[in-house]
């Protein structure tokens, strides 16, 4: 019996230090696209350009928001969405499974 319960806590405290890490679940009005380019505060994302407005925030892949120089000089996937004045409010860059979820077909539904 005491052999039993020193491995399920062993067992618990395995599970405890695996990291873990939800789902993000991204506005409905949000949309996919490849940020091919940048130079603050212009982002190329597709074939168009969008200015970060004010108060725009940018995620990386583990949800934490970064600085538009600490972005990659490369093509990322990811998820943004524009504000009522055609400003970019959010970007998200997209890990692969994430970008696996949410395939490239125009803008999800709103």
């Amino acid at each position: 019996m005491g052999r039993t319960l020193s491995v399920l806590v062993l067992l618990a405290w395995l599970l405890s230090l695996t990291p873990a890490q939800a789902a993000r679940d991204f506005p409905q009005d949000a949309r996919r696209g490849t940020l091919n380019a940048h130079q603050y505060p212009n982002y190329r994302i597709g074939t168009t350009t969008y200015r970060l407005g004010a108060g725009g925030r940018i995620f990386n892949e583990q949800n934490l928001i970064v600085m538009p120089a600490s972005l990659p000089d490369r093509k990322a996937e990811v998820m943004y969405r524009i504000d009522f004045q055609g400003y970019l409010s959010e970007i998200w860059l997209l890990t692969r499974e994430e970008a696996a979820l949410n395939p490239k077909q125009g803008n999800r539904p709103r």
